[in-house]
């Protein structure tokens, strides 16, 4: 359990969405008042004008947007938020410039961007968080030669790519990661035989496959349902 949040296993499961919801503009209220130090928006779609008062939001440790179409100019106003710890924003278009923009936010400990745009130099910018446990993204625009930086990511503890062109050769970047715990890879172009190649350097590590067990995963058990 990583700061009150479930991490990446196939025990956990979400708990069910509230029937309502306060509003962005109610939740930012709560939170200029003290009343609150997270923000959970599971239904209003947030844009980058919602995001204009981010920077007064200083408070703020844990940002969920489940529906979203905030850019790049719209994470630059997250940049200065010096508590912010835990980050989700699904949708959107979040390329190279607003990863970057998050590599400013020190205090992250949990990122999840499962609908991103950024290339491997964004993955450079996040490598620069120096307490990133939890990552957790989708980007097309990732290479092999990405996982390079996510090897230099030494706090890090779960891993999920998501429709990530990765191959077996972009795994061995991550051989080295003796602390990793959990990785998940949906999509892609792994083998089993890399992620098998994988599991014998880091024979602790637990590891899902288009969220499934290898068949050759010692921990592999059913899930409950």
């Amino acid at each position: 359990m990583l700061l009150g949040v479930s991490v990446f296993g196939c025990s956990q499961s979400a708990p069910p969405p509230a029937p309502q919801e306060r509003n962005w503009q109610g939740q930012v209220s709560d939170v200029l008042a003290g009343k609150s130090d997270e923000i959970h928006i599971q239904y209003e779609t947030i844009t980058d004008a919602h995001l204009a008062e981010a920077p007064l939001l200083t408070q703020l440790v844990a940002l969920t947007l489940e529906q979203s179409e905030v850019t790049d100019q719209g994470v630059r106003r997250l940049a200065d938020l010096p508590n912010l710890q835990r980050l989700k924003i699904r949708g959107g278009a979040i390329g190279d410039d607003g990863v970057k923009h998050l590599s400013r936010l020190t205090e992250l400990r949990s990122v999840n961007l499962p609908q991103g745009s950024f290339t491997d130099q964004g993955l450079a910018s996040l490598a620069q968080l120096p307490h990133l446990e939890q990552l957790r993204f989708g980007s097309s625009k990732v290479t092999d030669e990405g996982l390079k930086h996510i090897a230099n990511m030494k706090n890090l503890r779960f891993l999920h790519l998501i429709h990530a062109p990765i191959t077996d050769a972009g795994l061995q970047h991550l051989h080295g990661m003796t602390q990793l715990e959990s990785f998940y890879l949906d999509g892609g172009q792994a083998t089993e035989q890399g992620l098998g190649d994988l599991l014998k350097a880091l024979p602790g590590l637990h590891i899902h496959l288009d969220q499934r067990h290898l068949d050759n995963d010692p921990h592999r058990h059913d899930h409950a349902h």
